[in-house]
């Protein structure tokens, strides 16, 4: 199966380029991982997929009967989502999973086609980057991207399951934009743990560095914000692929980066 297909199983649609599915006229990004998975099922509509068959075709190497059953209820979740009525995804015990689909006998595999709308995409920082971002919409300039600087408004949003990236500072006042990245990537917020993710922060430093490469960040943008940078990054992020690491080797990482501290601590080295 090749990643430009798109598996149509019944009215709904599994694009493995676009890493989203689409139901009658609702669309839901799923990221490359859980897409892969979803297509691999669909496939093999009302057939009966074992647990290491999915796991070699899915993951390229065996993996817990938990990490499968994880995803299993993340992309019941996103069918569920969309308003799904038709395919369905069942545990058989002992065996593996089925995915159901009482109208679809066989499937159908499309090349695919430019049918998707351009990605979407949040952005969460403070309320001056946001008017930043506002005052650029305007003027017809990252169109894609919505802003946020109210952290329960953007949870609401993730409700969705629209976005494909989300654009978060990690300068935010009480750790927000890291604890928020971490979070995304534990399943803790209601958007996808594999989307994309481009953090920003006015600098580069080892720490920032370190905390994106362990939590699957994609990109970095310094501030202030050059839109058209802002904009490469984030298409190069969604055309990025990624594996999903288990949650234990995100709870790991450390959400406070004490930049601040080092600087005065070297300053009052020299100062003495």
């Amino acid at each position: 199966m090749s990643f430009n297909d798109v598996v149509v199983v019944g009215p709904l649609a599994v694009d493995m380029s676009q890493n989203s599915i689409t139901f009658k006229d609702r669309t839901a990004y799923l990221g490359p991982l859980r897409t892969h998975l979803l297509g691999y099922l669909c496939k093999h509509v009302n057939q009966v997929v074992g647990r290491d068959d999915l796991s070699e075709a899915v993951w390229g190497r065996s993996v817990s009967d938990h990490t499968i059953n994880q995803h299993i209820s993340q992309l019941r979740k996103v069918l569920t989502t969309v308003n799904n009525t038709e395919l369905t995804i069942a545990t058989i015990p002992k065996k593996g999973y089925i995915a159901r689909c009482e109208s679809e006998p066989g499937l159908n595999l499309l090349k695919s086609e430019a049918i998707f709308e351009q990605p979407k995409a949040a952005l969460f920082s403070d309320p001056d980057t946001c008017e930043q971002i506002l005052a650029a919409k305007t003027e017809g300039e990252l169109n894609y991207l919505e802003v946020f600087s109210d952290l329960d408004e953007l949870h609401q949003r993730l409700m969705s399951h629209e976005f494909q990236a989300i654009v978060v500072d990690t300068e935010l006042e009480g750790y927000q934009g890291l604890q928020l990245i971490k979070a995304i990537r534990t399943g803790k917020t209601l958007a996808s743990s594999d989307v994309a993710i481009v953090s920003i922060n006015s600098e580069a430093n080892k720490q920032l560095l370190g905390f994106n490469v362990l939590l699957d960040v994609q990109g970095l943008v310094i501030k202030p914000l050059n839109l058209e940078t802002l904009d490469k990054k984030l298409k190069a992020a969604v055309a990025a692929r990624f594996k999903l690491k288990p949650n234990a080797a995100y709870d790991l990482v450390p959400t406070r980066l004490e930049t601040t501290v080092s600087v005065n601590l070297a300053a009052a080295c020299v100062n003495n």
